[in-house]
């Protein structure tokens, strides 16, 4: 089934408003991506710009139609002929008589056959001008989640080894700058096994993986506090697919998994405040307009119930907000936290969260520039304010797969990571991360297996939070 689709051009329509159009190269079943080949860009605003090969998550996909291909139309001179010529019933009369009775004949026919052609000014065309185009019918007639899973059943390939790595590794000259920082800057942030990337355009799809393959670092062992347990860290991509597993067996696992991780966040941030001895403690959690966002709103509920002191402020503008931003944010004022839109009326806080992007968004994907300075201000608020922060899910500004600042002056640098459900693979060391806890929020085992690991991701027993540390064997 999947093999029709190899080969075909296509224009895509992401939710974000960027189109793109491409040549299939490859589809990926277990993350549900599309890999394209000569593929060609549109910004709003901006000119087209082209690559070699580009990735697309199925889940961000809003419109794709097939590109019929294009045959060259060569033009053609128009030349006057003569009516015999067109007309199959008359013959050519050059050099041979005709009798008058084959004269009255042939004009007989003629005379027929132009009332049966202009029988069609006579119909009526008011059917044609009411119909229009069916946008949605010819959406339908590709449904992306069936394709997407009869390839996730019949592809064995390894998830490191998928070409939408290249859109995952921190790539040079794509590093967006902060208000300060000079464009024309000859240092750039560039990670130490980057390598050589200047001519990553001119290479194929095969020699960038071998090279991705070649100077790709090993991961780092996480194992549990208490035992000693290995755990098994996962990669964003996974986490996704894991989680679009659960949505199949339960169409409310958003709202499930949402609350799971905020009561037990909430829980490790209460015990990190007994730790602190304070009698009325202040928290303020800088939430972001997405998944994570969200999450750091219910753990906002959690707090509040509990006798804290808590301010949420939102890193984005008031009127973009989604959906699950607005409910939990009105839940959570009503329940008597303080929700503000800008870090300058934020004060001095025991505590600062950090719930602004996880391990699902990234910054260098953010188009709109003033959400970009809201993040990167709120970002440096929480490093240079408060002594502790904690990091839900994973730091923001920081790869998750990698562990890599995408800006070397714009990422948080936390004290603690509250993983969700299993740690990255952006978890490299401390110093990234700092120490690591781990949050149940109920992926069924089932779920795992069905991705391709096997066996208990985590051994969680009798707990819902379970302490992790870096394995220095």
């Amino acid at each position: 089934m999947t093999e029709h689709f190899l080969g075909l051009r296509v224009s895509i329509l992401l939710h974000s408003g960027m189109r793109l159009e491409g040549t299939v190269y490859q589809l990926e079943p277990t993350t549900q991506q599309m890999t394209l080949k000569e593929v060609t860009l549109y910004f709003f605003g901006l000119p087209p710009h082209s690559t070699p090969v580009y990735g697309v998550y199925g889940k961000d996909i809003k419109d794709l139609q097939l590109i019929p291909p294009t045959t060259d139309n060569t033009p053609t001179q128009q030349t006057t002929l003569d009516h015999s010529v067109l007309d199959p019933l008359n013959t050519p009369t050059e050099n041979k008589p005709t009798s008058r009775s084959n004269s009255y004949r042939n004009k007989k026919k003629t005379t027929r056959r132009k009332n049966v052609s202009d029988g069609w000014a006579d119909e009526d065309v008011s059917i044609f001008k009411e119909e229009e185009f069916d946008f949605q019918k010819n959406l339908d007639m590709f449904d992306k989640a069936k394709v997407f899973a009869e390839i996730r059943e019949s592809d064995e390939t390894a998830p490191e080894e998928l070409l939408v790595t290249l859109n995952r590794l921190p790539q040079k000259n794509k590093v967006n700058l902060l208000p300060r920082e000079n464009v024309l800057e000859p240092q750039r942030f560039e990670p130490e096994d980057a390598g050589d990337e200047s001519d990553d355009d001119s290479q194929t799809p095969d020699e960038y993986l071998r090279k991705v393959k070649k100077r790709s670092k090993p991961l780092t062992k996480i194992v549990t506090t208490k035992n000693q347990t290995p755990c098994v860290l996962v990669s964003p991509l996974q986490m996704a697919h894991v989680e679009h597993e659960c949505t199949r067996i339960s169409s409310h696992y958003e709202e499930l998994a949402l609350e799971n991780g905020g009561r037990g966040s909430a829980v490790l941030i209460l015990q990190q405040l007994g730790q602190m001895d304070v009698i009325s403690p202040s928290i303020a959690i800088i939430v972001g307009n997405n998944k994570n966002g969200a999450l750091g709103l219910v753990i906002a509920c959690h707090l509040v119930n509990h006798g804290c002191t808590v301010t949420v402020c939102i890193a984005s503008m008031r009127e973009n907000l989604c959906q699950a931003i607005v409910d939990y944010e009105t839940k959570a004022i009503k329940m008597g936290a303080r929700v503000l839109y800008t870090t300058e009326e934020l004060e001095e806080h025991d505590l600062v969260v950090d719930s602004i992007l996880g391990s699902d968004e990234k910054l260098v994907d953010v188009q709109d520039k003033m959400t970009y300075h809201i993040i990167c201000n709120a970002i440096q608020w929480a490093n240079y304010s408060c002594k502790s922060i904690i990091s839900i899910d994973f730091p923001s500004g920081v790869d998750a797969s990698t562990g890599i600042p995408y800006n070397p002056e714009c990422y948080i640098r936390p004290q603690r990571t509250i993983c969700l459900g299993a740690p990255k693979t952006g978890c490299r060391s401390i110093q990234i991360t700092g120490e690591l806890y781990l949050v149940d929020i109920g992926i069924p085992k089932l779920c795992w297996k069905k991705i391709g690991i096997k066996g208990n991701v985590v051994p969680w027993g009798a707990d819902f939070v379970v302490g992790l540390e870096y394995d220095a064997t």
